[in-house]
């Protein structure tokens, strides 16, 4: 599209800062794995915020099958203590292959350049999201409950990341 600069995994677009996962945009809407979640397991991956933005939520790329169960998007940091999340009942899965971006209950002033976490989590096993790996991103996922969000333990090896970015 016009207007639109990326620096590894950093987007900039006229008027707005929007920060992929470290690994960057996926290719295609079929990039990467196509995903079953684990229902109230938190997948999260590395997000480096170039500069001091404040934020209002995550988006995330839905697999082949959406429209079923409830998200919840988070971002953490470094440390891997929740600063931010969506409303913690959940928002239904949208429609399969598209990106899905999810609102913080409250805007987020994150300070820049720093190292953050963002994750998903879903409240069943039917819907897929798409993950993938690049640029030596560091991701995991940890075992938890759905609406609720612990803090999690930042990851030391490269690892499937869920694509998504923070806007």
């Amino acid at each position: 599209p016009t207007g639109l600069l990326q620096i590894g995994g950093v987007v900039f677009t006229a008027g707005s800062l929007t920060t992929w996962v470290v690994g960057g945009r996926p290719a295609t809407a079929s990039s990467g794995n196509d995903t079953a979640p684990v229902a109230g397991s938190v997948y999260f991956g590395e997000l480096f915020m170039p500069c001091s933005y404040t934020l209002t939520g995550v988006g995330y790329l839905i697999g082949s099958v959406g429209g079923t169960d409830k998200a919840i998007v988070a971002l953490y940091n470094a440390s891997g203590t929740v600063l931010a999340t969506s409303d913690l009942a959940g928002t239904t899965v949208g429609t399969a292959a598209t990106m899905q971006e999810v609102p913080f209950t409250a805007p987020y002033a994150a300070l820049g350049p720093a190292l953050y976490y963002v994750s998903v989590s879903f409240n069943g096993t039917t819907c897929r999201f798409r993950a993938g790996t690049g640029l030596g991103s560091r991701a995991g996922s940890a075992a938890g409950v759905f609406g609720t969000l612990a803090a999690i333990a930042p990851p030391t090896a490269t690892a499937n990341y869920p694509y998504g970015y923070v806007y």
